[in-house]
C-alpha cells in the first residue's frame, strides 16, 4: 500500500512538472532527487523480481541440462540469474541500459565455437545499433526534403558507417556461456553478450555524424540537430529485437 501511494505522489509530482512549463524547469538537484528515487525503484523490483525468478531459473537450467547443455564456469542457473537480471535493467522509463547479443556458434572444438559466438554476438549488437541509427537518419533526413541525388549518396555513406561501428565498440561482457556436445563430436556453444545501450548508440551515432560530414554536403549544424541523443535513443529502444526465453 505505502508503494502505490508512493507511485502515485511521484505520478503527480510529474504532472505538475510538466504543466509548470519552462518557468519552473527542474533544477539539476531536482533531478538527481528524482533519478536516485527511480533507480531506488529499480532496485526495489529487481529484488522482487529475483525471489520469483530463483525458481524459475533453476527449472530453466535442469531443462537445459536434460538437454545436454552443460558449462565451464558458473552453474547454468546462476547463468540465467545475471542474464535476467541485466535484461530488466533500465537506463530510463522505458529505455533499457543494455543491449543483448545472443548467438548460437558450433566448431571442431570448443574454443573455436567459442571464439565464432563471441564475435558474432559483438557483431549483432553493433549491428542492430547502427541499423536502427541509420534508419533514424535517413528518415529525418527524408522528413527535412533533401533532394534523390543527395538521399542516395547519403544511403550509401550510412550503409559504409554501420561497418564501422562493431570495430569501434568496446568491453563487452557475457552473462551466459554454455555448450553441448554433438554426435559428431563438435562442440555447439551458446552465449549471451551485453553492451552498454548509451555508449553503443553514441558510437553509433559520432561515426554516422563524421562519415556524413566528410561524404556529403549537407550544414554541419543541420546534421547536429538531427542527429540528437535523447531521440536516437527513443527510437533504439522502440526498435530494438524481441527475443525469445534462452530455453528452447
Amino acid at each position: 500500500m505505502k508503494r502505490t501511494i508512493k507511485l502515485f505522489s511521484m505520478m503527480i509530482l510529474a504532472i505538475g512538472i510538466l504543466m509548470a512549463g519552462p518557468a519552473s524547469a527542474q533544477t539539476d538537484k531536482q533531478q538527481k532527487k528524482e533519478k536516485k528515487e527511480y533507480q531506488k525503484e529499480q532496485n526495489e523490483l529487481r529484488k522482487a523480481l529475483y525471489k520469483k525468478d530463483e525458481k524459475l531459473a533453476y527449472k530453466t537450467a535442469k531443462k537445459l541440462e536434460r538437454q545436454g547443455w552443460k558449462t565451464m564456469s558458473l552453474p547454468i542457473a546462476k547463468q540465467l540469474d545475471r542474464t535476467w537480471m541485466k535484461e530488466m535493467e533500465e537506463e530510463t522509463p522505458g529505455i533499457p541500459r543494455y543491449i543483448a547479443g545472443r548467438v548460437e556458434a558450433t566448431g571442431n572444438t570448443y574454443t573455436a565455437a567459442q571464439s565464432m559466438a563471441d564475435n558474432v554476438a559483438k557483431l549483432r549488437i553493433a549491428s542492430q545499433v547502427s541499423s536502427s541509427v541509420a534508419s533514424y537518419v535517413e528518415m529525418e533526413l527524408v522528413n527535412n526534403q533533401t533532394s534523390t541525388t543527395e538521399a542516395t549518396s547519403i544511403s550509401k555513406t550510412i550503409e559504409n558507417a554501420k561497418g564501422i561501428v562493431s570495430e569501434k565498440l568496446g568491453r563487452t561482457f557475457k552473462t551466459l556461456e554454455i555448450y553441448q556436445l554433438l554426435s559428431n563430436g563438435n562442440y555447439k556453444v551458446r552465449v549471451v553478450m551485453f553492451y552498454d545501450l548509451k555508449a553503443a548508440v553514441s558510437i553509433a551515432r559520432e561515426v554516422m555524424l563524421e562519415e556524413l560530414k566528410k561524404e556529403s554536403d549537407i550544414n554541419k549544424a543541420k546534421l547536429e540537430k538531427l542527429l540528437g541523443m535523447d531521440k536516437i535513443m527513443e527510437q533504439v529502444a522502440k526498435d530494438l529485437s524481441q527475443y525469445d526465453e534462452i530455453a528452447e
